[in-house]
């Protein structure tokens, strides 16, 4: 009796050691990827919240000036928004998805016109046409949701996504007077498409605008590397451009004559300056905006009277 009472102990003991190895093993089981700090996943990006708009007054803004910039899909910042340069399964790339949003009815696309945007039903974009127009095939079917209106079925091969290597941007840049702070909006995308002609030469298309509050909800579920150097990182695309983390060249800002840079500068060298005096001079608008304190008035006096008596005293020493 005794001697199984001792074996019964012995073997109660064992099972206890056993699982609490088993438990110590699962709590240093590493993480797999997607668990990785910072990292989004599927998953977590169809689970997101739709951004709210940047909510502003008209009373408020003060000060605006639109702003367009070009953008090289090819740069290296940019490049998560060109990649996968063809649909891959569920994986698509800006333009793809902003055509099949098109093409679908989802959203609205605005015909381009030069020098000016008008965000209206009498310059909605007629996208039969577009597709005719640069030879995309097609099957149209009516819009079960509407049928006065027709969808399209477009094979993923026959997007032309590797040719949209560049897009227009149009932000507004604008003093807020209840927040007293500079703001920068996005308003608008464009895609570019590029292809060569009969001759060989490289022609580009400005294909339609799209208002980036329409294409907030859909944006906000697509991901996009934080980091070209660390996959493992990533945001929203909505946040890539709503943190302005995207790299892209002036190529016009509102003015009377509605003129962009290349036309008042003559050569590639000009272009390159007045640029470079652009992003200088609206990186320093909101100083200029603003009366400076008292305290930083005084500060500047002081200094001002210290550099004086410092080229005083040099003068002394030459002379």
């Amino acid at each position: 009796m005794y001697r199984k009472r001792i074996n019964g102990i012995l073997i109660i003991g064992t099972l206890v050691i056993f699982g609490m190895t088993g438990s110590l093993n699962a709590q240093n089981k590493p993480t797999s990827p997607t668990e990785v700090p910072g990292s989004y996943s599927d998953v977590s990006l169809k689970q997101n919240k739709v951004p709210e708009a940047q909510a502003v007054r008209g009373e408020d803004i003060v000060w605006k000036r639109d702003v367009y910039r070009i953008i090289d899909l090819h740069k290296s910042q940019n490049g998560g928004l060109y990649y996968p340069s063809e649909p891959n399964g569920d994986q698509k790339n800006l333009f793809t998805t902003l055509f099949e949003l098109v093409a679908y009815n989802q959203i609205t696309a605005y015909e381009y016109l030069d020098g000016r945007e008008v965000f209206t039903d009498k310059y909605v974009i007629k996208f039969k046409d577009m597709l005719k127009r640069f030879d995309i095939p097609f099957k149209e079917k009516k819009d079960p949701k509407n049928t006065k209106n027709s969808i399209f079925d477009i094979d993923g091969m026959d997007i032309p996504s590797a040719e949209v290597i560049t897009f227009y941007v149009k932000e507004i840049y604008f003093l807020d007077q209840r927040n007293s702070s500079m703001k920068v909006k996005t308003l608008a995308l464009c895609p570019i498409l590029s292809r060569e002609d009969e001759t060989g030469e490289v022609r580009t298309s400005p294909l339609f605008w799209v208002t980036f509050e329409s294409i907030r909800p859909y944006l906000s579920q697509m991901s996009i590397s934080a980091d070209s150097l660390n996959s493992a990182t990533s945001l929203s695309v909505y946040d890539f451009f709503n943190q302005r983390r995207y790299q892209g060249d002036i190529y016009k800002v509102s003015n009377l004559k509605n003129q962009n840079v290349k036309e008042y500068c003559k050569t590639p060298e000009e272009v390159k300056i007045e640029q470079a005096r652009l992003e200088k001079e609206l990186s320093d608008i909101g100083s200029s905006l603003w009366e400076p304190s008292q305290k930083a008035l005084r500060e500047e006096e002081e200094t001002q009277k210290a550099d004086s008596k410092k080229a005083l005293a040099a003068d002394k020493k030459k002379k």
